[in-house]
């Protein structure tokens, strides 16, 4: 007989210098074909698709303070890989966030130097 499958969620989160990570046990209360139901130790029962798992997830709502974070439902096998998936997808953002704000300030330059005698 096959043992249930075990279910983590590995939350990252990055503010400022300091990087955390996370990770919950949840229970699984029901299989199907297209989902798992499962629950953590205290909150609402949750439905996570077959193909969502594994799959890393942009937790942040708005960029401010220097907060950015992400979460993957995987099995407890797969936690290592998605610590490596969220600091590349982390990494990713930081240097798009770069770019644009580097954007900005040309931006601003330019208007500098426009306005100078």
């Amino acid at each position: 007989m096959n043992s249930p499958i075990k279910i983590v969620r590995v939350s990252a989160q990055l503010e400022k210098d300091a990087f955390a990570v996370q990770v919950s046990h949840w229970r699984l209360l029901v299989e199907t074909n297209r989902y798992y139901e499962i629950k953590p130790e205290s909150g609402p029962v949750k439905r996570i698709y077959k193909e969502k798992l594994n799959t890393v997830v942009d937790d942040t709502k708005a960029y401010s303070d220097g907060y950015l974070a992400c979460s993957a439902f995987c099995i407890e096998d797969r936690i290592n890989d998605m610590h490596i998936e969220m600091l590349h997808q982390l990494q990713l953002k930081v240097k798009a966030y770069m770019e644009e704000l580097q954007l900005n300030q040309r931006a601003i330059e330019v208007q500098f130097n426009s306005k100078q005698p």
